[in-house]
């Protein structure tokens, strides 16, 4: 599955790049490959750390690459709160869900295959949906105990 996914991110990125009249460098295509070997969360940091001793890169160049990838619909930004830039890759027909603490700004992804069915029975007129994220904010279960505890402390 991945190796599909990578061949086909290539190819993705190749025609944007050509189409941009864009060089087609190899350090653009080792991030690339780094971050399509991701199951997971990255950021820019994680893909120099993986890069670093095979093929070092630098920050602004893997940032740069990030925006080119952003361009051409490889990649997602995920900004879970004011402190957290997390990317993640964009598999066609992907759905994503995200629990997001607005407090400690802690989150998680979930799956939920009732929501996913009647998301994927929505119709839209002139449009057809690619892949979706759905966030919820909210305050989890560790911050809200905190909360109840400060409050019971300072009625004391």
């Amino acid at each position: 599955m991945f190796e599909n996914e990578k061949i086909l991110a290539k190819q993705r990125f190749t025609e944007f790049l050509e189409t941009k009249k864009m060089r087609k460098t190899p350090e653009r295509f080792k991030i690339l490959e780094a971050i399509y070997s991701q199951s997971t969360f990255f950021d820019a940091e994680k893909i120099k750390e993986l890069l670093q001793n095979e093929f070092p890169v630098s920050l602004a160049t893997i940032y740069n690459t990030f925006e080119l990838l952003l361009q051409c619909n490889l990649i997602i930004r995920h900004t879970f709160d004011l402190r957290v830039v997390k990317y993640e890759k964009t598999p066609l027909g992907s759905s994503h869900y995200y629990r997001i603490c607005m407090q400690c700004g802690d989150y998680k992804e979930f799956t939920d295959l009732k929501l996913r069915k009647r998301i994927q029975l929505k119709e839209f007129s002139a449009f057809k949906t690619q892949h979706h994220s759905l966030y919820f904010y909210g305050i989890c279960k560790k911050c809200e105990k905190k909360n109840i505890q400060k409050f019971k402390n300072s009625k004391i």
